[in-house]
């Protein structure tokens, strides 16, 4: 129990390697089996000077690679992008609606979008399709209040 309490150290644990070779002997092969790479990686960074998106740029359909170099991360306006996971069409469709969106809000205006507005627009929007748009995104930019970074799920939870 003591284990269990301690704060772990800081640094590196490698505890799990004598784990895994204990656990190697248990297959009937004598090997664990590989490890399957799945699914989108996306993420954001906010720091003082601004914010940092980055993704990777394969698009897989279960265990096969569709593309090699997808575009996972959306230009909305001058001052914010979107990384996308999910279903690639509509995270497409959903960032370039919500950068539609917000383009006539910046030539009616005159001004860039506020980060909270594009935010609000995609929360909306994903809402009342009740998670049948199957987008997650991970929105970030830069406005008058400063440097923003969120995430919307595909039923419109925004974390920030």
């Amino acid at each position: 129990l003591s284990n269990v309490l301690e704060t772990p150290a800081a640094g590196f644990n490698f505890d799990n390697t004598a784990r895994n070779a204990a656990l190697e002997g248990l297959f009937d092969g004598g090997l664990t089996p590989k490890p399957l790479k799945t699914g989108t990686t996306i993420a954001g960074v906010v720091y003082k000077d601004g914010v940092v998106l980055g993704a990777d740029t394969r698009a897989t359909s279960s265990e096969v690679v569709a593309d090699k170099m997808c575009a996972k991360i959306h230009f909305i306006s001058p001052n914010i992008y979107c990384c996308g996971a999910g279903t690639a069409a509509d995270t497409e469709k959903t960032t370039d609606i919500l950068s539609s969106n917000l383009s006539i809000f910046s030539l009616n205006s005159g001004r860039n979008p506020r980060v909270v507005m594009a935010v609000n627009i995609l929360q909306e929007m994903l809402y009342r399709y009740h998670g049948q748009i199957g987008a997650n995104l991970i929105l970030g930019g830069v406005d008058c209040t400063g440097n923003h970074l969120y995430t919307v799920g595909p039923y419109g939870s925004v974390d920030k």
